[in-house]
């Protein structure tokens, strides 16, 4: 059956042409990652661990990440604490109840290179609240909406 030298080249060298036909595709199709725009406004993906209570919601967009989470939690109110990869110009935060917005709370630095920051907001109502997330940085605009889950676990 495989006396034929044409066929045993043929076996050969498919997989080898098919494996480059895959990265040459890829190479010249793919999108190329580029560095944000001044004015442009750009989506915050939220981790896994913004699903449970974890404690810690994650947010990321290439190079870009913010680390959420609940610095002090009391009947009434939680003190959030965002920690930055970049510095930041501007942060604000609000909370989504059942639908009904409360009004955004403007996050303070704590640090003088802007990458910690804190605000004071109302408590969630329950799972179906959601954290909405405004920053800027690098004249940029980044943005997310949550989960409150990852806050529940704490107390």
């Amino acid at each position: 059956m495989f006396r034929n030298k044409h066929l045993i080249v043929a076996m050969l060298i498919a997989p080898v042409l098919a494996i480059t036909a895959w990265f040459a595709i890829d190479y010249f199709v793919a999108e190329r990652p580029h560095s944000a725009k001044e004015g442009a406004a750009y989506t915050l993906i939220a981790k896994s661990n913004c699903r449970y209570d974890s404690g810690q919601c994650d947010l990321e967009n290439g190079e870009f990440k913010l680390s959420i989470r609940p610095a002090s939690v009391t009947a009434d109110y939680v003190r959030l604490e965002m920690t930055s990869a970049f510095p930041l110009q501007s942060a604000i935060v609000g909370l989504v109840n059942d639908g009904d917005p409360a009004t955004p709370s403007l996050m303070e630095p704590t640090t003088g290179e802007a990458l910690l920051w804190t605000a004071l907001i109302g408590r969630s109502n329950g799972d179906t609240s959601t954290l909405r997330i405004a920053v800027t940085a690098r004249n940029a605009a980044w943005f997310a909406e949550v989960p409150t889950i990852f806050i529940e676990g704490v107390e």
